[in-house]
């Protein structure tokens, strides 16, 4: 009788992120398992949206992104809507969507759970036709996220709270409608609209407390907010978990968010600067994504994943 093969494993590596000994401790663990893996160096995070494409289609039966937010974002681009689970390698300066989920940060670990097969299904979100899975914002966020970005690599954190303080204090408002679900949340002057399916900030702050990815909505904030003393307020509230009880926020949550600017504005997904626009229509799709997550204490995987070798007999296996 032939021995099966094992399946394909696909990395998508962000060199510009990923340090070299977290690679070779990734080799190592992927060589120790077994998996025939393919190997994608992109040198760019929007890289990562055609070499998962590619690796998809090649016959991988895995996809391990590894590298920041924006990365994984643009991974997601190309595996949301299919059955391929993803694994992420945390590798960036925030990477807000490992860290709230509670993903795994070593290599070892990370193919442990490859190995495990026990996934996640979550929800991702689009904006004009762009994949998300954390936030999606115009406003302070975007110009905040724009003018720390060539610091970011240098500075880390400090970037963006150099950046925010910058920007909060200059912060013009600008004129703004959104509706949730055809309904008019908010019409008039506004200084940021965000719109989370994951709602966790750096720093265990949660700006949107009640937003899961696992429940076929979107949570929208408009701020109103404009000046040091106003954005401080805020973002003490954010921290005590009350802003909903402040004045310079409107919240909603719903399915379809669409947000019209009276001029061009930067706009941002997962912490990467997109371009400009007038209009921003976001919509949840739910249960899109597949994550590869630890099997859980009591061995038991969640509703709808298998262990590897299971999965890999059951047909997602092209490349064996």
């Amino acid at each position: 009788m032939s021995k099966h093969r094992r399946p394909i494993v696909a990395v998508v590596a962000n060199d510009q992120k990923l340090p070299s000994s977290t690679a070779n401790a990734l080799r190592g663990a992927l060589d120790e398992h077994g998996y025939q893996v393919a190997w994608h160096t992109i040198h760019k995070g929007s890289a990562a949206t055609k070499a998962t494409a590619a690796a998809v289609a090649a016959g991988a039966s895995r996809v391990i992104v590894a590298g920041g937010d924006g990365t994984v974002r643009a991974a997601i681009q190309a595996v949301a809507g299919t059955d391929i689970p993803l694994a992420v390698v945390p590798a960036g300066t925030a990477n807000l969507f490992a860290t709230a989920l509670h993903l795994p940060s070593e290599p070892e670990a990370i193919v442990a759970a490859v190995q495990g097969g026990a996934t996640r299904r979550l929800d991702t979100a689009r904006c004009n036709d762009l994949a998300f899975a954390i936030m999606a914002g115009t406003g302070l966020d975007a110009a905040m996220i724009d003018a720390a970005d060539d610091a970011k690599e240098r500075l880390g954190t400090v970037a963006y709270v150099r950046a925010g303080w910058r920007e909060a204090r200059q912060r013009e408002p600008f004129e703004v409608s959104v509706t949730v679900d055809g309904n008019l949340l908010f019409e008039g002057n506004a200084t940021c609209v965000l719109t989370a399916n994951i709602g966790s900030l750096k720093g265990g702050v949660d700006a949107f407390p009640a937003a899961s990815p696992e429940d076929g909505l979107l949570d929208v904030a408009v701020v109103t907010a404009a000046g040091l003393r106003a954005w401080g307020s805020l973002m003490l509230s954010a921290v005590r978990g009350t802003q909903a009880d402040s004045d310079h926020v409107h919240l909603a949550r719903g399915a379809r968010i669409k947000v019209k600017l009276a001029d061009r504005h930067r706009f941002e997904l997962d912490g990467g600067m997109k371009g400009r626009a007038r209009r921003l229509d976001v919509r949840v799709v739910p249960a899109s994504l597949s994550v590869v997550v630890p099997v859980p204490a009591d061995d038991s995987a969640e509703v709808g994943s298998a262990p590897a070798d299971t999965a890999a007999a059951a047909g997602g296996t092209a490349g064996d």
